[in-house]
C-alpha cells in the first residue's frame, strides 16, 4: 500500500495571496477550523481538492484581533452616565 504525497497550499481568501505551502500533512484543516500561522489566527473558509495535480488548496480568512481590551477604560460606554444625563 503506497501513500502518495499531496501538496497543501494555504491562500488568503480575499486577495488570493500565498501564505505557505506544506507537504505530507497528516490532517487537512476543515472549513470553520482555526489555524495558527505566522503569529496570527486564521479561519478556514474553503477547501478545494485538485486531483489532477495532487493538490489541496485551503483558503483562509484572518481573524481580527480585538483591540478593545487594551484601552477599555477610555473607550468603554458607561450606561449610568447616559441615564443621568437623560433625566436632566
Amino acid at each position: 500500500m503506497s501513500i502518495e504525497s499531496v501538496t497543501v497550499v494555504l491562500w488568503e481568501e480575499n486577495q488570493k495571496d500565498f501564505i505557505k505551502k506544506f507537504y505530507d500533512l497528516q490532517f487537512v484543516p476543515r472549513i470553520g477550523e482555526e489555524v495558527y500561522l505566522k503569529k496570527d489566527i486564521w479561519k478556514v473558509t474553503r477547501v478545494e481538492h485538485d486531483l489532477e495535480v495532487s493538490e489541496i488548496n485551503v483558503y483562509l480568512e484572518l481573524i481580527k484581533k480585538d483591540k478593545q481590551h487594551k484601552g477599555t477604560k477610555s473607550s468603554s460606554y458607561k450606561p449610568e452616565k447616559a441615564r443621568q444625563e437623560d433625566g436632566l
